[in-house]
């Protein structure tokens, strides 16, 4: 039977389930970088198809996909046992169970061409290579995993599980109770963000040391400002995962946003509840009108970042992601919204 979507993570594997509209500003002059004469090019190698032709040959399997196939049986499906025979029963069961079957058949359908999406990734990829020579571009894989993760990333590779993208109207999420605000962005126009916003989120974890509000905004927005400058040509809408109304109510209320955290003290709070209400994922901000998305600490730690950067022209982008010192960026930020 297919399981719940879920939010599991382990300290091997970093998950993340997570119109073109301009923001008010300018934008920084580190997102005109030229990238046409870069040599990386992504194509996915598709383990879903893989596997549903090779569910017997565990070793063919192993020997291709190497420490992916241990991470997706293990980690992913947790089938827990090293035993071949006993794994290549337990793979088989899943792979033929009905239910699995016609969501593989679907997402065959689905991602007949995936072509759209390799090009998405190569493109942000060549700008990852870009302000990160020297750092290892990831093999990508996609996946079936029965709606438990959209993007896995260990060690060099960065998985996406292509059957938490079919669509918004896919017949499967309504009844696994997916919530709208979740529905909508399970689409494959949000791959390639939500794939690079996973890969930043494992090559720069978060100080788990650092759990006041303050430091919550600036990592969030340390994420955004990356996934700007990978992917500059992309919709603000998908980087942000809000509707272009929420966009615009962000854009139109910044000031009073951070008028309402000031007023009440919230900066520098350490009360996790609290500052989940802010950068939490839902179909809104509790407390705030309904046109509000949720998560707007994104859009507040993402203008912060940026100002801080815009400040900044000498600073790289590799020298901001290494720096946790969220105060610091706040403070030389200058931060204050104007409208």
């Amino acid at each position: 039977m297919l399981r719940q979507f879920s939010k599991r993570a382990s300290p091997y594997v970093h998950i993340v389930f997570y119109i073109s509209l301009f923001i008010a500003g300018c934008k920084s002059d580190k997102r005109n970088v030229d990238v046409s004469a870069s040599k990386v090019q992504i194509t996915a190698d598709r383990f879903e198809a893989d596997l549903e032709k090779n569910t017997d040959n565990i070793s063919f399997l192993r020997n291709k996909y190497g420490s992916f196939f241990d991470l997706y049986t293990y980690q992913l499906l947790k089938l827990g046992t090293p035993d071949t025979t006993l794994l290549k029963t337990r793979l088989s069961d899943f792979v033929h169970d009905p239910d699995i079957s016609n969501v593989t058949a679907d997402t065959k359908k689905e991602f007949s061409d995936f072509k759209p999406v390799d090009e998405k990734l190569t493109d942000a990829f060549r700008h990852y290579n870009y302000y990160f020579p020297k750092k290892n571009i990831p093999r990508v894989v996609t996946y079936v995993s029965g709606f438990n993760y959209a993007v896995v990333c260990a060690d060099s590779v960065l998985g996406i599980g292509l059957d938490m993208y079919l669509g918004s109207d896919s017949k499967y999420y309504p009844s696994l109770q997916m919530p709208e605000y979740k529905m909508r962005k399970m689409r494959k126009e949000y791959i390639a963000a939500d794939a690079m916003r996973g890969w930043a989120q494992s090559e720069w974890e978060q100080d788990a040391a650092q759990t006041d509000m303050l430091s919550q905004l600036i990592y969030l927005g340390k994420i955004q400002y990356f996934l700007d400058l990978m992917m500059p040509e992309v919709s603000d809408t998908i980087k942000f995962g809000y509707t272009a109304k929420q966009l615009e109510w962000c854009t139109a209320s910044e000031k009073s946003i951070w008028s309402f955290w000031i007023d009440h003290k919230l900066l520098f709070s350490t009360e996790a509840s609290l500052i989940g209400k802010y950068v939490n994922d839902g179909p809104t901000t509790n407390g705030f009108p309904k046109e509000s998305p949720g998560n707007i600490g994104a859009w507040i730690g993402f203008r912060m970042v940026r100002a801080y950067m815009d400040k900044h022209a000498g600073i790289s982008l590799a020298e901001l992601m290494a720096d946790n010192d969220s105060q610091k960026i706040f403070r030389e930020s200058n931060y204050k919204p104007a409208k």
